[in-house]
C-alpha cells in the first residue's frame, strides 16, 4: 500500500481535486476550457490519437462541441463524469501519476435524460502532473482505455478507436 508524507497527501488531495474540475468542466462547459487544466505542452490522447498543446486541445473541443450543436437534440449535450479508484504515484514532489476508473453518462437533449439503461462508458484513465511554478497541479498526459462501451452513437464516433 502506497505511503504518503504529509505533503504528498495534500498533492494527492489537491490532484483529486484538478481531475474532479477536469469531469466539472467536461460536463458543464463541454471541455471548451479544458486546456487552462493542463500544461502547455500536454499530450491528451483521444480514441489513441494524441492532440499536443493547448490549441490542439482546444480544437479538438471545439469541433466536438460544433458536434454537439449540429447533431444532438436541441444542439444540447446533457453528461456526467464520474471517478473512483484512484491510485496516485508520485515521482518526485513536482510531478505524480495517477490511474481511475471513469465512468460516464451521457445523452442527447437537455436534463433530465429519460429511460438511460446504462453507463454510456466504463474507460481506465491514466494521468499525468506537473506543478508549475506557481505551485498549480496541471495535466500533462491524458489517455483512456474504454472497458465497457454502451449503445451511444455520438459519443462512440469519438472514443471507439478505428
Amino acid at each position: 500500500m502506497p505511503r504518503f508524507d504529509p505533503e504528498t497527501a495534500v498533492s494527492a488531495v489537491e490532484i483529486q481535486q484538478l481531475i474532479a474540475e477536469w469531469c466539472r468542466e467536461l460536463d458543464i462547459n463541454g471541455g471548451a476550457d479544458i486546456a487552462s487544466l493542463c500544461t502547455a505542452d500536454c499530450t491528451y490522447m483521444l480514441a489513441g490519437k494524441p492532440h499536443v498543446g493547448h490549441a490542439a486541445v482546444r480544437d479538438f473541443y471545439a469541433a466536438r462541441n460544433e458536434r454537439v450543436r449540429t447533431q444532438q437534440r436541441d444542439g444540447v449535450r446533457t453528461q456526467r463524469h464520474a471517478i473512483s479508484n484512484f491510485l496516485t504515484s508520485f515521482r518526485g514532489q513536482d510531478a505524480a501519476s495517477v490511474a481511475f476508473t471513469l465512468v460516464n453518462y451521457s445523452a442527447e437533449g437537455k436534463a433530465p435524460a429519460l429511460n438511460l439503461v446504462g453507463p454510456t462508458i466504463i474507460a481506465d484513465c491514466r494521468m499525468e502532473f506537473e506543478r508549475g511554478s506557481d505551485r498549480e497541479w496541471r495535466i500533462s498526459l491524458f489517455d483512456s482505455a474504454p472497458v465497457f462501451i454502451g449503445n451511444d452513437p455520438f459519443l462512440n464516433a469519438a472514443v471507439v478507436r478505428s
